[in-house]
């Protein structure tokens, strides 16, 4: 099937077509709205994909280390595929590229990780988003403006990236007089405060 093939290879011959691959999930979370839609679709293509699929990832967004271990453990067990959204860009890359070292193909999706080892990458264009939210921020008329920016964990690539198309988009405009940043964990309750 098209969701297999350009990702494992080599095997297929080698094993009946009553086999399943098994294929590692690690997300940054298991329990929000995202990552449970995106569980569900991962789920309906192992099902038509004939796919050992298995879930998970740490309690919190900022569970790097959790991470690591999950990856650890997916290729002890035998996993083929790793699909894989790193909570931190840097701090995952090493346990990824000693994945893809012992053989296991790495995709990423939405969030991703500092390594050569990756195959295959699904995510936005963060730098992008970022833009149209400051051209959207900047469709005011209001002669001076200071901005706030609420991002999230600094080790975020995405966050990173969206808060640079953002300030790229504001750069230009001489009504902006000032950019100030937080960065929080990803949690609406800790991003009010």
């Amino acid at each position: 099937t098209a969701f297999h093939r350009p990702i494992l290879s080599g095997k297929e011959s080698e094993s009946s077509s009553d086999q399943k691959h098994k294929v590692v999930f690690i997300a940054k979370s298991t329990v929000s709205g995202f990552w449970k839609s995106v569980y569900a679709g991962a789920s309906n293509a192992a099902t038509a994909c004939n796919l050992d699929l298995i879930f998970e990832g740490p309690k919190n967004e900022e569970d790097y280390e959790t991470q690591n271990q999950m990856i650890a453990k997916a290729v002890e067990d035998g996993a083929e595929v790793i699909i894989f959204s790193a909570v931190d860009y840097e701090a995952n890359a090493d346990a990824i590229n000693d994945a893809a070292g012992k053989g296991v193909k790495v995709v990423v999706i939405d969030s991703d990780v500092d390594s050569d080892g990756v195959g295959v990458r699904i995510g936005t264009d963060n730098v992008e988003a970022g833009r149209m939210a400051g051209r959207a921020a900047l469709q005011t008329d209001w002669d001076s403006l200071t901005v706030g920016i609420v991002n999230f964990d600094l080790g975020s690539r995405n966050g990173q990236e969206r808060e640079s198309g953002f300030r790229e988009a504001l750069a230009g405009d001489p009504r902006v007089k000032d950019i100030y940043t937080i960065n929080v964990n990803a949690d609406a309750t800790t991003a009010q405060v």
